[in-house]
């Protein structure tokens, strides 16, 4: 007689599986003294997502033996929260923009502004090629980073968004048990745990430490309360992974837009970024209380 599987077994195998492959690159960098902002970071960042989709389809298929698609969220049927979705993180870097400049630290919204920036971070001897590629390709306005950086959100970056959300929004928004507030703020945990290795040597901030995973903390939360609400009433983690996809596509624009200011207190993922969630998740708490059909956040 097969042996009855229990939720602890079905919430730590996958998140097990998961973490064999996300982090044993990352404690090879950590072992090798590779730094994470260089090119062996970025392609890291890019397979850490894979484990977390390979985990969750072992576990579905082999494992569980159930369908893929509608267990998993996997649903077509478009509707505005996909829009939503798409058009979040937009918001969220506005606030985080306001975040920054109320800390002191003025916003890049002019050309000249974006070529001093550009120009700071230049060495020397490399002034005069710099030069000379501003002449033949001048930058757009520092706004339009946005705009061109947001397809990206709908293709290549849905790709690591796809990955992830598959496994947080997807799988373990059914596999865990509570009410709004107790599954969207576990799932938030389960996901700081799992990114708390790479962000250990300076994912996400950069900046290598504990305080950098303390600061993720809070941020997965309430970025999961949000994500949550968005994966409900768009009834599909596809849109959810147009959200985190779009994200990353727009985190170069909003290094740019903000430059100067501290990747802890930027967006998307600084103290900027946690009050743009935040406004966010007001944004739907209201919507909640007075336009929702049915409510999420009351019993």
């Amino acid at each position: 007689m097969k042996p009855e599987i229990g939720k602890p077994q079905l919430i730590w195998v996958p998140f097990a599986l998961m973490a064999i492959g996300s982090w044993t690159p990352v404690l090879g960098m950590w072992l090798n003294g590779i730094d994470w902002a260089g090119g062996a970071g970025r392609a890291i960042a890019f397979w850490y997502t894979v484990p977390a989709l390979v985990a969750i389809l072992l576990v579905q298929g082999p494992w569980l033996k159930q369908s893929i698609l509608k267990p998993l969220g996997l649903r077509f049927s478009i509707n505005r929260w996909w829009g939503i979705a798409w058009l979040l993180p937009v918001a969220i870097l506005f606030v985080g923009m306001l975040v920054t400049w109320a800390a002191g630290f003025e916003p890049v919204l002019t050309v000249e502004q974006l070529i001093e920036t550009k120009r700071s971070t230049v060495p020397p001897d490399q002034l005069a090629q710099f030069n000379e590629y501003l002449a033949e390709s001048p930058p757009p306005h520092p706004l339009m980073l946005i705009v061109l950086g947001m397809p990206a959100g709908l293709t290549f970056n849905l790709i690591p968004g796809l990955c992830e959300e598959i496994a947080f929004r997807g799988y373990y928004f059914r596999e865990v048990s509570g009410g709004f507030w107790a599954r969207s703020t576990k799932i938030g945990l389960l996901w700081w745990l799992w990114l708390a290795p790479s962000v250990a040597i300076g994912n996400l901030y950069g900046a290598p430490g504990l305080g950098s995973v303390a600061l993720a903390l809070p941020w997965c939360i309430v970025a999961s309360w949000v994500l949550v609400y968005l994966r409900v009433r768009s009834e599909s983690v596809i849109a959810v992974a147009i959200a985190r996809g779009t994200m990353l596509a727009l985190t170069a624009a909003a290094h740019d837009l903000t430059f100067g200011a501290p990747t802890w207190l930027g967006p998307f993922y600084g103290i900027g970024g946690i009050v743009g969630f935040a406004v966010v998740w007001l944004a739907f708490w209201i919507h909640d209380r007075t336009r929702a059909k049915g409510r999420l956040t009351t019993a």
